[in-house]
């Protein structure tokens, strides 16, 4: 997991405690190794645009990270180059666990300019962050969306301004533009820095959250940072961003939904670490699955409706961890839990039928034996209706056809009783039907007169 600053990486490691309960492992990076069109490997800071890139390059092994908001919102537009473009095309693929806590657009000012827009700042020399911080590419966009675009209009310097604003209170500089949380101490610091100004976005605040999804709007109330002496002095409108904890659009469903509930139950707390209450910081409104970026997986979305791990993943991921099992096992398991579910209403009609096939089984055997019950039943008949005495032999025949029939059926052994039965009764009325051809036949007394 890229994490490039150390508010960053403070969430970052409680993912890694959560995660680590159901047998995941996170690794916290705050720097990778880049290869530069000329085959020259550098170590950098894990950033802007190098986490993006990161994100994307397979070789790296980055799988998740932390970015900045507006960065890839300020790779398209009328305001983008084709080369941006086609970056967003590339960055846009990847996928967001949820906005995490407010970033400010912060343009500080040397004190004794007149400078109420970013228009005033043509001709002046702004600091925009390095080249690969996220906020210089967002600072960019926003420029030049004022006519502030190359550096026949202003000077862009790339660099960061210091806790001490010392090149805008030396005048070597005359404005910065930094996105950072209010709560970091480098913003703690420059907000009591004197002789310096932070400019105000009240009177086009509005539109620019119009015009840019990515942004939203804060106001630092009078007096929010101190009272004595007073600070601000003023209401100040600010632009704000805020940060999307991102990953890589191949990641298994079963892990998007575990560091989706890492997200939702460790939330950037309310109070900075002197115990203060956090600038901006409104309860409930991060972590958030509303992004305007990047689209958020449907099962992340399902944690953020439920407020809870899918019921199979909760259940199974920390026995396994606790088998010494890897967590691919709770990933399969999880990811084919749905289909099981699907089954139930056939299993409800499939089991009755297994509770049949014994029955089914049973009456296809005695179907055999049935059959030639039923033929040795119309024999008997035969006998008692007196047809023997006019056909004995078409009778013998028929006795010995039957008795032939039987010692041909196959039973199973346990069903050899029920056989020997019905070949018992064929000697039966193999014996009735010897009896009858050895009594002299019945005559009727008016015949025998004669």
């Amino acid at each position: 997991m890229a994490a490039s600053s150390s508010q960053y990486a403070e969430l970052a490691s409680r993912y890694q405690d959560e995660l680590r309960k159901y047998g995941v492992q996170i690794e916290i990076r705050r720097t990778a190794r880049v290869t530069n069109t000329k085959g020259e490997t550098t170590i950098r800071p894990l950033e802007g645009r190098v986490t993006l890139r990161a994100l994307v390059d397979d070789s790296t092994g980055i799988t998740a990270g932390f970015v900045k908001g507006g960065l890839v919102g300020s790779l398209q537009g009328r305001l983008a180059t084709e080369k941006q473009k086609g970056r967003h095309a590339e960055y846009s693929k990847l996928r967001s666990l949820g906005r995490l806590f407010h970033e400010p657009v912060w343009v500080f000012t040397r004190g004794d300019l007149p400078i109420a827009t970013l228009r005033d700042l043509k001709g002046k020399s702004i600091l925009i962050g390095t080249r690969d911080s996220g906020s210089r590419a967002v600072a960019r966009q926003l420029l030049r969306a004022n006519g502030v675009i190359d550096k026949e209009s202003a000077t862009f310097i790339g660099e960061d301004l210091p806790a001490d604003a010392a090149p805008l209170v030396a005048g070597t500089a005359d404005a910065a533009i930094l996105i950072l949380a209010a709560d970091t101490d480098k913003i703690q610091q420059l907000l009591r820095v004197p002789n310096i100004r932070l400019m105000d976005f009240t009177p086009e605040a509005d539109a620019y959250t119009n015009r840019f999804p990515s942004l939203s709007k804060v106001v630092l109330r009078q007096g929010a940072v101190e009272f004595n002496p007073l600070l601000p002095t003023d209401d100040i409108t600010l632009l704000s961003t805020s940060v999307a904890l991102v990953v890589r659009p191949d990641m298994q469903p079963a892990l998007v939904s575990l560091l989706t509930s890492a997200v939702v139950h460790n939330p950037k707390p309310g109070f900075d670490k002197n115990g203060d209450p956090v600038l901006f910081y409104r309860p409930g409104e991060f972590p958030s699955a509303s992004d305007p970026e990047y689209s958020v997986p449907e099962d992340a979305r399902v944690v953020y409706r439920s407020n809870e791990l899918p019921f199979m993943l909760r259940l199974v991921a920390p026995i396994n961890y606790r088998m010494g099992l890897p967590f691919a096992y709770s990933s399969f398991i999880s990811a084919h839990a749905a289909k099981l579910v699907l089954l139930i209403p056939l299993l409800a009609v499939i089991f009755p039928l297994f509770r049949a096939v014994p029955a089914i089984y049973v009456w296809n055997i005695r179907r055999r034996l049935v059959y030639w019950y039923r033929q040795l039943k119309a024999l008997e008949w035969r006998l008692d209706s007196g047809e023997m005495r006019y056909e004995p032999a078409a009778v013998h025949a028929e006795i010995d056809r039957i008795d032939a029939g039987v010692r041909g059926v196959w039973v199973p052994l346990h069903y050899s009783s029920d056989l020997y039965d019905l070949r018992g009764h064929i000697d039966l009325v193999r014996q009735r039907l010897l009896a009858r051809a050895d009594a002299p036949a019945m005559v009727p007394r008016g015949m025998a007169a004669e």
